[in-house]
């Protein structure tokens, strides 16, 4: 065979074989979520941009990102966690700066905005109660959650200080945009967790994880729950008798990062750019009840207007939340949380 039909034969058969695409690798919690993820957001972009995604799926989405990080064996090169986390994580020096060449940077609120983990959904930390129990005339606002004169009945509220400290200061009449301006003062944390410390007779449990917090909506073991939207809309939809308020809510949001030394960086920074296109984390809605933090999202009919009701950031839900500022919880946690813990030993 000569030089030349060796090479071209060659050619043919290299020709003939498929391009490898670029891999990238995703960690999520998995789960419902993982999987609602991968529905609408990553497995459509990935299809998008010709990569290959690969999943992996991990409950402490922060303590592996650290173990990678500090090892320098890095296997994940895009990470979902909550911004409370993402906030601590970029302190850590564990997290490469979003590139807003890529991104958006117009895409989500001011102030839920960040350097190093890009917020993609919300929920929120809602007012909830037994339907059966005020019948039409149930609280409305943190302040009547207080009112144990007016509202009496079992409350339940989280162990933990996240959200219950802000809830505190709104039902003490603080306006939700001051909050954290008083938390920030020598006094504003007392002053919150005195108002704490001042329904605590009238707590009948202190939840400590999501589902124990719906259980106690569904069978009535609570009269008024402090609870995630979710999880009420959950409870409500499966008939029971509950229902709830975003008014005064505190907004949570989940992220998206990429690893300090993340073996693919621009290719992560893409797909993170692409699974959080409007269209992509609206669709995120049809599978569970975490709106958009772009207010794109909300636009154009993508989301069926009865489904707008059950989302945190829907323009009518969110005129009176707080979004959790995850920069004070990283500066500020240790010492909320210790008064917290003392206030509950008392």
């Amino acid at each position: 065979m000569s030089w030349l039909r060796i090479s071209l034969t060659a050619f043919a058969i290299s020709a003939a074989l498929p391009v490898h695409a670029e891999t990238v690798t995703i960690t999520t919690a998995g789960g419902d979520y993982g999987n609602a993820m991968k529905e609408a957001m990553w497995g459509p972009a990935a299809k998008e941009l010709g990569y290959d995604v690969h999943e992996e799926t991990l409950s402490d989405g922060l303590a592996a990102l650290k173990m990678q990080v500090t090892s320098g064996a890095i296997t994940t090169d895009v990470i979902h966690l909550g911004s409370p986390e993402g906030a601590q994580a970029a302190a850590q020096s564990l997290l490469e700066p979003l590139d807003y060449k890529i991104i958006d940077p117009n895409s989500v609120p001011a102030a839920a905005k960040s350097d190093y983990c890009y917020p993609f959904d919300s929920y929120g930390t809602v007012l909830s109660w037994n339907t059966k129990t005020y019948g039409e005339n149930p609280p409305k606002t943190w302040a009547e959650f207080w009112d144990v004169a007016k509202f009496p009945g079992r409350r339940a509220l989280r162990a933990n200080a996240q959200d219950s400290i802000e809830i505190a200061l709104l039902s003490d009449g603080v306006a939700p945009a001051d909050v954290y301006s008083v938390l920030s003062t020598p006094e504003g944390l007392e002053r919150a967790i005195k108002r704490l410390e001042a329904i605590k007779p009238n707590v009948a449990v202190w939840w400590t994880s999501g589902a124990q917090s719906a259980q106690l909506l569904k069978d009535g073991e609570a009269d008024l729950v402090i609870t995630w939207n979710g999880r009420a809309e959950t409870v409500k939809k499966d008939g029971g008798a509950a229902d709830y308020t975003f008014k005064g809510s505190v907004i949570g949001t989940d992220c998206l990062a990429v690893p300090k030394g993340a073996p693919n960086k621009e290719a992560a920074m893409k797909l993170i750019a692409a699974m959080t296109q409007p269209a992509r984390v609206a669709k995120l809605t049809d599978f569970i009840a975490y709106g958009p933090v772009n207010p794109a999202g909300y636009e154009g009919g993508l989301i069926p207007e009865d489904r707008l009701k059950t989302l945190a950031t829907a323009p009518e839900n969110a005129g009176t939340s707080v979004f959790s500022n995850a920069d004070w919880w990283v500066k500020n946690g240790e010492a909320a949380q210790k008064a917290f813990d003392e206030m509950m030993a008392r």
